[in-house]
């Protein structure tokens, strides 16, 4: 039985239950508050196979260790609808900031800004390397879907959610580098999602927590942030999915919707039919998946309930539906049985079109059967060998960025007293483990664990300040522990305390490399890590703390530059400034800022 035969065949609930995907993040099987989700539930396959769904999202909630994982995406694998129908299995694996499986038991890579500053010639190949890489992992895991990578254009300085999640702000560089992790994951036949259309580079505004706008011009709108969608889908192996971004884009759509508060405003990109349908399908000619960003994001969930965001997302033309509803019980099931009746019975009225959902399901079970989702029997592919690790050391290694050096401050000596103040604990204790093995004096502390006087103790004791900042303060996808501000007023009394006591200072930028115009004439020295994962509890979360140890130490010569211009001064209305580091600049040993 060919696509177009399946589709006829299947009732329009059917056809709607692939149409959606769900997360199971949390489970309540009895009456008590949800926990975590890490194991079969019966009740779960229920609601699956009873109402058709065509996938899941997992989630760090759901993956703990090896062993757990695989047996739960185990259980998923084997389930499969009438006419043995299986689930995309997905999950956000990124690299660096968004990475889902348990970094001290995977490869989690220090992320795509610190894969594009790597300058050895050799990027585009470790690009392709690292995408086969987690590719392997997580198709030994049953997981066959990624929604990476993303094709964001980080032109905004200021953006909250995307900075170091980008490769970059130059259009080249991050077609080049998502083009090559996405053929390495597709390789190893792991489908991949370009995210976010049309473009979330050019936002001042998390859509986790409320609904962004892009202000920049059409022509600007296809020549940026377009310009990577159009070259991917145009190549020899185009992107499986495209996952919507939750945006506005007047430039491409200025039409309004009314919202649940009865206001007037710009209709998101998702709900888009300009966008997701003209743009994205007529004119880019994407001939493959599109799926929605999740439904339960600020973006969208403030601004339409869940009946009416779906109704217009799948009127936009968007494929899949992703978190539409929270299911967390059986009783809530409920729920979902009704999302999709509100759905039926506007078919039924002809506000959305049968003949359109069935293109679409005809898309979506025509991606399931390349990718072997229609078979009977359906095992796991890829082999768990954990051989990640050496290859995401050769790319933190590569990838730190030396951006002042004033009278050669770098490397410190042995002799000098150093005292480290990061944002997190494992950062100072990873870089603090690796001095300390080189002979080093070394004291690390985080910012939440010493008060004023303790901090001021500290520098006054020390040869060499080193402090760390994120570079951005809120962002949904980290640890709490990893959205503590770095910036404001704390940083710039230590570092008039330290001037007062003559003591060198060092600036560790560890997310995006923004923040280092902040301080660039106060400081000594000044070092781009673009990944802030280090030294939990005796446990690697990641190689980064580890090479900029030993850089700091003098054992290892900086390699990276910039793959993002620093600016001194931001203009958000002309979307320019003055620049304070240019893209693709960096310093080796040979080299020292004379001011």
């Amino acid at each position: 039985m060919d696509i177009k035969e399946r589709v006829r065949a299947m009732s329009l609930e059917e056809k709607l239950g692939q149409k959606i995907m769900l997360d199971f993040r949390c489970w309540n099987a009895s009456a008590h508050v949800p926990i975590a989700m890490t194991q079969p539930e019966a009740d779960i396959a229920a609601i699956l196979l009873d109402h058709h769904i065509g996938g899941i999202i997992l989630f760090a909630d759901n993956l703990i260790n090896k062993q757990q994982i695989a047996t739960l995406t185990g259980w998923y694998a084997a389930l499969k609808t009438a006419g043995a129908i299986r689930l995309f299995i997905a999950t956000d694996n990124e690299g660096g900031a968004v990475f889902r499986l348990p970094r001290s038991d995977y490869a989690s890579f220090p992320g795509n800004m610190a894969l594009a500053a790597v300058q050895d010639c050799t990027e585009k190949k470790l690009a392709f390397e690292q995408g086969a890489c987690m590719a392997r992992d997580m198709l030994s895991l049953h997981i066959n879907t990624n929604f990476a990578p993303v094709a964001d254009v980080n032109s905004n300085p200021a953006n909250p959610v995307i900075n170091v999640r980008a490769f970059g702000d130059s259009v080249s560089q991050v077609t080049a580098l998502a083009q090559q992790v996405a053929a390495g994951m597709q390789q190893q036949q792991l489908m991949v999602a370009y995210k976010h259309f049309p473009g979330h580079g050019d936002t001042a505004t998390d859509s986790h927590t409320s609904l962004p706008r892009v202000n920049r011009s059409r022509e600007d709108a296809l020549a940026i942030d377009i310009a990577p969608y159009r070259q991917a889908i145009a190549s020899a192996t185009p992107p499986d999915m495209i996952m919507t971004a939750h945006i506005q884009y007047p430039a491409l759509d200025n039409s309004l919707v009314t919202n649940q508060n009865g206001e007037k405003i710009i209709v998101p990109a998702t709900m888009s039919r300009e966008i997701q349908t003209v743009i994205l399908r007529d004119q880019l000619g994407f001939q493959g998946v599109t799926v929605s960003d999740a439904l339960n994001m600020g973006a969208i969930a403030d601004n339409f309930n869940q009946q009416d965001a779906l109704l217009k997302v799948f009127a936009a033309g968007v494929d899949i539906a992703l978190m539409p509803v929270s299911v967390t019980s059986s009783q809530q099931a409920k729920n979902l049985t009704a999302l999709i009746a509100s759905v039926v019975k506007k078919v039924h009225e002809g506000v959305i079109s049968e003949a359109e959902i069935d293109r679409s399901v005809e898309r979506i079970l025509t991606l399931k059967q390349h990718y072997g989702l229609l078979a009977d029997e359906k095992t796991s592919r890829g082999v768990d060998g954990n051989k990640g690790r050496e290859l995401e050391k050769q790319i933190a290694d590569g990838a730190i960025t030396l951006v002042i050096n004033k009278q050669a401050a770098l490397p410190l000596k042995p002799t000098q007293r150093c005292f480290i103040l990061t944002p997190a604990q494992e950062q100072g204790a990873g870089i603090a483990a690796v001095m300390a093995e080189q002979g080093y004096q070394v004291t690390a502390a985080d910012f939440s664990s010493l008060n004023e006087a303790n901090i001021r103790a500290q520098i006054a004791r020390c040869d060499v300040f080193l402090f760390g900042t994120l570079s951005t303060s809120y962002t949904p996808v980290e640890a709490s522990a990893d959205r503590i501000n770095a910036g404001g007023n704390g940083v710039s009394g230590w570092l008039n305390y330290a001037a007062e006591q003559h003591k060198k200072c060092v600036h560790l930028s560890l997310r995006a490399p923004y923040d280092i115009a902040n301080y660039a004439d106060r400081v000594d020295a000044a070092l781009a890590v673009y990944s802030f994962y280090g030294l939990d509890n005796g446990v690697w979360r990641g190689p980064a703390m580890r090479s900029l140890a030993e850089i700091l130490t003098g054992k290892r010569e900086p390699q990276g530059r910039l793959p993002v211009t620093v600016w001194k001064e931001w203009d958000a209305a002309t979307g320019s400034g003055t620049v304070a580091f240019p893209r693709g600049y960096g310093l080796g040993w040979e080299h020292h800022n004379k001011l």
